[in-house]
């Protein structure tokens, strides 16, 4: 295990090999342990604005997911499921015994099944702006025209017309957000330094071309109840209450939110917010 302090802002870079990957986190703070878990087209980095205040009260590892970021690809694929057992796996490896679990797109159906699959390692988990693969996430890319679904999960294409093009397609999606000055040009430059390193688009889009088989693995857990407590917040101006109707079906006790004033990168665009209804929830979850 390697690691690097960045002095100025409190924060350790940190990576370490688990079942053959590398994986890659930002460590800080001290406390109950909270996991951050990023979307596409994102890095750790998505958290930069929550991490400070976050780890006033617990220790924090905003994790680099399978693939992306400062992360190493998996041998076994990028999938849903694959990635919440890994990281159960480096759970243990760094010695955490329960973590909150918080995740933001593709970093959420990631946290729910991580919290389905090893149930008693999970404190508490949170879903933020994304419903779950088989429980409202089709219905919402059918209502808002999501079309890069289906693109990406077209094998080879979107990585060979986004060679050399990545600045192009990635602000496509920033581009929102972009407009209130949460994902300022210097941001895209740190997303772009990765995702313009070879093979790191395509790790992204085959997470969306393991769909399939993430909804059956998604849909085989919740079978069981999660029971811990949950948190889902949803942007109003992108989704809406999705994530709340969503998590309320694998999990009845869930306690939701919306931010009306938030598109999708909820993390970056309306952190204050966030974290309002996220700290006292996870005070709570902590218990006596």
């Amino acid at each position: 295990m390697n690691a690097t302090r960045e002095h100025q802002e409190n924060r350790e870079h940190r990576e370490t090999t688990i079942e053959g990957v590398r994986l890659h986190w930002v460590r800080a703070g001290s406390g109950t342990p909270v996991v951050l878990l990023h979307g596409w087209p994102q890095t750790w980095y998505a958290w930069r604005k929550v991490i400070p205040e976050l780890a006033r009260d617990h220790e924090v590892f905003a994790v680099d997911l399978p693939g992306l970021g400062d992360s190493g690809s998996s041998p076994r694929g990028h999938g849903v499921r694959i990635a919440a057992d890994l990281l159960d796996a480096w759970r243990a490896e760094l010695g955490l015994d329960r973590v909150h679990v918080v995740g933001h797109d593709l970093g959420g159906p990631i946290g729910y099944a991580w919290a389905a699959a090893h149930p008693a390692h999970v404190r508490s988990f949170t879903l933020l702006a994304v419903p779950l693969h088989g429980f409202g996430l089709s219905e919402l890319i059918a209502r808002a025209g999501l079309w890069h679904f289906g693109f990406f999960s077209v094998p080879g294409l979107a990585e060979q017309l986004a060679a050399g093009r990545e600045r192009i397609l990635l602000e496509h999606f920033y581009a929102h957000a972009m407009e209130s000055g949460a994902i300022r040009p210097a941001d895209v430059d740190t997303y772009l330094s990765s995702y313009t390193r070879p093979g790191r688009l395509a790790n992204g889009f085959a997470y969306y071309r393991n769909a399939p088989a993430d909804t059956a693995a998604l849909t085989e857990l919740a079978r069981t109840r999660l029971p811990m407590p949950t948190l889902a917040i949803g942007c109003g101006r992108a989704g809406g209450p999705a994530p709340l109707h969503s998590l309320g079906q694998v999990a009845p006790a869930t306690r939701g939110a919306v931010i009306d004033d938030s598109g999708h990168y909820l993390p970056e665009e309306r952190p204050g917010p966030l974290l309002s209804l996220l700290t006292p929830f996870l005070a709570e979850a902590d218990g006596p």
